[in-house]
């Protein structure tokens, strides 16, 4: 696709005409509102019918608005919907009716100030009790994406053409008004159709966008005008059937703009960054609107001369401008208070970072696969060093096999972090971001900070007060602003969170995120190609496992083919082996460990959700292990990889009978490692390479 940014959908990629989309459906409903709550109850007293014009407008642009809205909105559920409950309940679904009760109690008290104000809520309790559960108030867009989610998830295995037509055949006849729909449950009837195609139909739907033209915006537009003359001249709207193929004509017009859109050198950053900003917007606009109303609807109404003809024509887009800018900035000042509460579910459990840290986690982003991975590789391609892969001849004996070591601890950065994080902030700053925010406590940081160095972005890493000084060094040696918040993670991701939000800058994940997971997997797979082409095909492939970014990648990497996957973690840090026992991600208090880096509180639910069933056993090292591998790289290779790249060889010395021999018998088993990483400090190289040798090197 020719243009992307990050965020939740598709996995490690999501385009910008998307968010282009929603940014312009947003506005077309605040304009919307502006029109029928504001604009058209002023007794503007003028000859000229422009209030009709704008009436006019509005409701051709009805069939456009919350349809394209709902697609778009299937096509970021797509990959979710295919995700267990446990894993797509919380975010997709307790998320929207949390969001919805909380904004409902909040725009009924909020309302009450404006009573004369035309719009649905609830006067007593009973009202308020039937907006909460069958007839949703104006909110109801909320509503309607967890309740579609739920129909979504459920018959997702019901062929595509049956529940687009049943669902076709529910808006038909929602729109002829047979069916009883108070409030907005006839929206409700009438746009499921929508989301469902969005979520089955995303490959089409893409296509149909990557593929927009001039040509192809002009024929799709005059479809739809001439549909909307023919619906009005035959006075058909409410014929069965007919609303919805003028939907389906301007969804398939509002596709086609918004993908010319995404190109625009002007309004496509501005309606991408609104895109990604709905939610806001969207529960907050209608009591602003409703303050507004009240404050100028009087003062604009006993205007005289010319600048009431002025004002009956500017009017709606003005008051929209100043609605949407008011709904940002309130927002702003909301998560700046921190009353995040009102914008997502409260924080319910802890993760862990790779580098030994916990990290609140809310909504798990939806799953990359293989491709994912591939086109990772090629948009890395000459941006990251595509590292050695080494072999030792001593080391093949001790392990009794054939190892192949891949040398990320000589990658920029010094360490794989280097691929996610240039896939991810390459992608953002393609789609206009002009900075990124991270918090760590060292790799992910200054992979982060030499990343957005490259792309000509700002970078703001939050790092704890009592960090190394050889990271923060590095962090500001990369051109990062660093800054020094606590000693938890939890003190550093609110700091990093709140300067996000300020400076509207996107917070880079370093783990928990598809980007990142298939930037880590592009080492995985480049190791794969290698022993390939030396005729030395892998039989299976050892990872580390701190948060689980990298064998998540390795496990995508790995997908199609007969190599098993393995993962490391020092004894008393396995959260990975304890999560794949329990099925779900397993906290664990993580003991000491010569491998800071593999640490974790939790393993990541992204990366977890993709490896729980790729990865086909996990081996415990301990710290004399973890030494042995060091010092045999050290030594006999020369190579230097911090103690948590080294636990990857530790594993692979002790993976024994865990792997089966090749199918042939003849051939020597062939084992891949990622030696993720090589910062380590000069008192940990002195220590460790002077201990006493356990192993001959040259046995």
């Amino acid at each position: 696709m020719p243009t992307r940014t990050e965020g939740n959908a598709p996995p490690g990629d999501r385009v910008v005409w998307a968010d282009v989309a929603k940014g312009a459906c947003i506005v077309l409903v605040v304009l919307w509102h502006v029109v029928v709550k504001d604009y058209l109850r002023i007794d503007w007293r003028v000859g000229l019918p422009v209030p009709g014009a704008w009436g006019l407008l509005g409701e051709q642009l009805l069939p456009l608005r919350m349809p394209l809205f709902f697609a778009i909105s299937g096509i970021f559920a797509a990959n979710a919907v295919a995700r267990p409950w446990r894993a797509s309940g919380r975010p997709r679904i307790a998320r929207n009716l949390y969001l919805y009760a909380i904004w409902l109690l909040v725009h009924t008290a909020l309302l009450t100030l404006a009573p004369g104000f035309p719009t649905d809520r609830a006067t007593d309790p009973g009202e308020l009790l039937a907006q909460l559960t069958v007839t949703p108030s104006n909110l109801w867009y909320l509503y309607a994406l967890a309740l579609y989610f739920v129909i979504a998830r459920a018959l997702r295995r019901v062929h595509p053409a049956v529940l687009l037509s049943v669902a076709g055949a529910l808006s038909a006849v929602a729109a002829t008004g047979l069916l009883d729909s108070p409030g907005n449950r006839g929206q409700v009837y009438q746009n499921l159709v929508f989301f469902l195609a969005g979520v089955h139909l995303k490959p089409y739907l893409t296509r149909w966008a990557d593929a927009a033209s001039t040509r192809r915006l002009a024929g799709t537009g005059a479809a739809y005008a001439v549909a909307l003359a023919a619906m009005a001249l035959a006075g058909a709207q409410s014929w069965p059937g007919v609303y919805l193929l003028v939907s389906v004509l301007a969804v398939a017009f509002g596709l086609t703009a918004a993908a010319r859109l995404a190109r625009h050198r002007l309004a496509g950053p501005v309606l991408t960054r609104l895109g990604r900003r709905t939610l806001g917007v969207y529960v907050i606009h209608m009591p602003v609107l409703a303050l507004l109303d009240r404050l100028l609807a009087a003062p604009v109404a006993g205007l005289d001369g010319p600048a009431r003809a002025l004002l009956v024509t500017v009017y709606p887009v003005v008051l929209t401008a100043l609605v949407l800018a008011l709904s940002l900035a309130v927002h702003r000042c909301l998560t700046a208070l921190g009353a995040h509460w009102l914008f997502d579910l409260p924080r319910r459990c802890v993760h862990s970072n790779p580098e030994g840290e916990t990290m609140p986690r809310t909504d798990a982003p939806v799953l990359p696969d293989r491709t994912h991975v591939e086109e990772a590789v090629r948009a890395l391609s000459g941006r990251v060093v595509r590292t050695p892969v080494l072999h030792s001849p001593a080391i093949d004996r001790l392990a009794g096999a054939r190892v192949l070591l891949k040398a990320e601890n000589l990658q920029d950065g010094g360490s794989y972090k280097m691929r996610g994080a240039m896939l991810a902030v390459g992608r953002l700053a393609a789609a206009g971001h002009t900075g990124v925010v991270a918090q760590s406590t060292g790799n992910h940081a200054v992979a982060v900070a030499l990343a957005a160095r490259r792309h000509g972005l700002a970078a703001t890493v939050v790092l704890p007060v009592d960090a190394a000084p050889v990271k923060v060094d590095r962090a500001r040696a990369a051109g990062a602003r660093v800054v020094r918040a606590g000693t938890t993670v939890e003190e550093r991701l609110a700091v990093a969170r709140r300067i996000a939000e300020v400076e509207d800058h996107p917070l880079v994940d370093a783990y928990d995120h598809p980007d990142v997971v298939a930037g880590q997997g592009s080492a995985s797979l480049e190791l794969i190609e290698e022993a390939a082409r030396r005729g030395t095909p892998l039989d299976a492939l050892v990872v580390p496992v701190g948060g689980g970014g990298g064998i998540a990648g390795a496990c995508l990497a790995a997908a199609g083919t007969p190599i098993r996957v393995y993962g490391v973690e020092p004894v008393g840090c396995d959260s990975l082996a304890r999560s794949l026992a329990a099925g779900r991600p397993t906290p664990v208090a993580p003991a000491p460990s010569l491998a800071d880096g593999l640490r974790p509180g939790c393993v990541g639910d992204l990366p977890f959700a993709v490896a729980r069933t790729a990865v086909r056993g996990v081996v415990l090292v301990d710290d004399d292990a973890i030494a042995e591998a060091f010092r045999l790289l050290l030594l006999d290779l020369k190579v230097l990889v911090e103690p948590s790249g080294a636990a990857g060889l530790a594993g692979a010395l002790r993976l024994g009978d865990m792997t089966p021999r090749p199918p042939d018998g003849g051939r020597q088993l062939t084992v891949g490692v990622v030696l993720t990483g090589g910062n380590v400090e000069a008192e940990v190289v002195a220590r460790l390479a002077g201990d006493p040798m356990t192993v001959g090197v040259a046995a």
